[in-house]
């Protein structure tokens, strides 16, 4: 079974977050996508910089759907 990762970049102060957009290369178990998910949001965070990400009170979400659900 296949799986997709899928971020949404959300904000706090806002009240919103963004369209999820899914990466397009499947995982081949839903740990590898786990991990994944966490790493890449790690990424984002730290490109976007303390200034962005304290003034709108920025998160990462993400999850792993089977590739078939999609």
């Amino acid at each position: 079974m296949k799986f997709i990762l899928v971020m949404q970049l959300c904000s706090f102060s806002l009240g919103t977050c963004d369209v999820p957009m899914e990466r397009s290369m499947p995982f081949n178990s839903y740990e590898e996508c786990a991990i994944s998910g966490h790493l890449n949001s790690l990424q984002i965070i730290r490109q976007l910089g303390p200034e962005f990400i304290n003034e709108h009170q920025t998160i990462i979400r993400h999850w792993c759907q089977k590739e078939h659900e999609i």
